[in-house]
């Protein structure tokens, strides 16, 4: 019954209005960003800061800027705002026609890769002439998937109190940590075991818990997105990078996701989960690989 209710409460949460931002969450070299004829556009996932797309500046050359775009609450955007794909998608457009760019390259992480699909959408649709492109990197899925994915993180985060014999919000989240990067292996195979621990002993200083009222802001437009109108990603270029053992929204639901869109292709990662920048580095050379084509 306390699931069920849990699952009520998150749907009609989800029913409520997306504010509308006002802030500018781009972020880019001014300079590049007027002599560039490319653009590049890292989107990191809830509860994240732009850093973690850092890697995309290997891209940036004469002739492409890389753009980072900021989410609410972290790189000094307002932390009272919400996401909201519709403004996230015609900021992007607003963006590329302002630069009068030939070619966009959309990489996004998880509630990012949404944001990218939507802003794609929108690109072909207003600036037909733009080449776009797609990397989505374990990538969100439409609803009802957010709402289940909440469920399992609600169930993880209890298996991860039972395993810490803690209810210290920061002890249950490093424990989770470990779930969240490599799959269930992390708690039944030794070997993957010890990375998870490696994971989380590099990474705890920088492993943050949300501000309180952050989750509603990042998962609410999420949680009501379905992918409306998928045929007008015809002529973008998808890929979608995904942990074979994301523990958040499963390989199976993704395949069948990848298979609703025109052109887009899946490449699962084998012993891997949500955080494959974390734990997969070699991510961002077959982004580049992609991208270069």
């Amino acid at each position: 019954m306390r699931l069920a209710a849990l699952l009520l409460l998150i749907v009609l949460t989800a029913c409520a209005p997306v504010p509308r931002p006002t802030s500018n969450p781009l972020i880019y070299d001014s300079a590049a960003f007027a002599s560039a004829d490319s653009l590049v556009i890292g989107i990191p996932g809830a509860f994240s800061p732009v850093q973690i797309m850092a890697p995309l500046e290997r891209l940036a050359g004469p002739t492409r800027a890389v753009a980072f775009y900021r989410l609410p609450g972290f790189d000094d955007r307002p932390a009272e705002e919400f996401v909201n794909l519709e403004f996230a998608a015609e900021t992007i457009v607003t963006s590329v026609r302002q630069g009068g760019f030939e070619h966009v390259d959309l990489v996004g992480h998880s509630t990012g890769s949404a944001i990218a699909l939507e802003a794609a959408k929108a690109l072909r649709t207003r600036l037909p002439h733009v080449k776009v492109r797609v990397a989505a990197i374990s990538t969100a899925l439409p609803a009802p998937q957010p709402v289940l994915a909440g469920a399992r993180g609600a169930v993880g985060t209890v298996g991860a109190a039972v395993r810490a014999g803690s209810l210290s919000p920061r002890t249950v989240w490093l424990e989770y940590y470990r779930t969240l990067a490599y799959g269930p292996n992390a708690e039944t195979d030794p070997q993957v075991a010890q990375a998870a621990d490696a994971l989380v002993a590099a990474n705890e200083g920088r492993i943050a818990l949300p501000q309180e009222g952050l989750g509603k802001r990042h998962t609410r437009a999420l949680r009501r997105w379905t992918n409306a109108a998928p045929d007008r990603l015809q002529g973008v270029e998808i890929v979608l990078y995904h942990g074979a053992v994301d523990p958040v929204f499963p390989p199976r639901a993704v395949d069948r996701f990848a298979r609703s869109m025109p052109n887009a292709k899946l490449q699962l990662i084998d012993g891997h989960g949500h955080l494959l920048m974390l734990t997969y580095p070699e991510i961002w050379s077959r982004i580049a690989s992609q991208l270069s084509r």
